[in-house]
């Protein structure tokens, strides 16, 4: 799909923020501005429109809030925050195919998604279609950029979207199902090895000393090294060795440094 030039403005009007963004076709005040006018979509922001020069300009009120890329610019993105923020996004996806809009509409673009209470707003923008599958993928280069690298579920979440919108045409949903799985199977691992520490790494070893009284624990070091076997992180085994050095690794197609990372997990 050919790249459509735009430009994007931030502008404060009056309590709130608002965004302007120019595409370089002429105005129509078709259907799509209808729809958008006329109702209410969950998690897309209203916007009006106008021309000038050949040119469209759609501006939309944000409504309150903070950008995603201000939002993550102090805090750093976990598990639970890339789950929302997807879950959210497949949201909205369908709410504009009830309306009869197209979702390749959506401008996904970090500073222009607001958040505001947990909830995220998206700019549809009438003049301006993108390739969806590509504009989350490159949504995930943001997710990878932003995690708090001692969140290891929200690693494995990252990695495994990232790798899985390397195709064409894939299916979120199914993504998002798969991990869960995935993070179950690892929950139970985890319970396992709980267990199994319980019950072997001390053998309790009663002195028949009366005089002292005292009860001696033998670490076994076996056991220990057992455990350690058990641990198995399937293909992100490397990439987690790296993380826990300092060093990022490649991504496939992409390479994200960390190197300079402070004890917080931050770059």
């Amino acid at each position: 799909m050919e790249e459509m030039k735009h430009g994007v403005t931030f502008e404060n009007e009056w309590s709130q923020p608002c965004i302007h963004i120019d595409v370089c076709v002429p105005y129509e005040e078709d259907y799509q501005m209808r729809m958008l006018e006329n109702n209410e979509i969950p998690r897309v922001m209203k916007v009006t429109g106008s021309g000038r020069n050949g040119e469209s300009r759609y501006t939309f009120y944000t409504g309150g809030g903070i950008s995603m890329e201000k939002k993550y610019e102090k805090e750093m993105m976990e598990r639970d925050s890339i789950m929302n923020f997807t879950g959210q996004f497949m949201n909205v996806v369908e709410s504009i195919k009830e309306h009869m809009l197209n979702p390749e509409n959506l401008y996904l673009e970090p500073s222009c998604i607001w958040e505001k209470d947990g909830t995220y707003s998206f700019c549809y923008v009438p003049g301006l279609k993108k390739d969806l599958y590509d504009a989350f993928h490159k949504m995930t280069e943001f997710f990878v950029r932003k995690l708090d690298y001692r969140d290891m579920e929200g690693i494995y979440l990252a990695y495994m979207l990232h790798k899985a919108t390397l195709q064409e045409d894939y299916d979120l949903g199914k993504i998002l199902e798969d991990y869960l799985r995935s993070e179950k199977e690892r929950e139970e691992e985890r319970k396992e090895e709980n267990s199994f520490s319980r019950e072997c790494i001390f053998n309790v070893e009663e002195e028949e000393n009366s005089d002292s009284g005292e009860t001696m624990y033998e670490i076994r070091t076996d056991a220990v090294q057992v455990m350690e076997e058990k641990k198995k992180y399937g293909p992100l085994r490397k990439v987690m060795g790296k993380i826990r050095m300092g060093r990022w690794g490649d991504w496939q197609d992409m390479i994200t440094e960390i190197d300079g990372q402070n004890g917080t997990g931050q770059i």
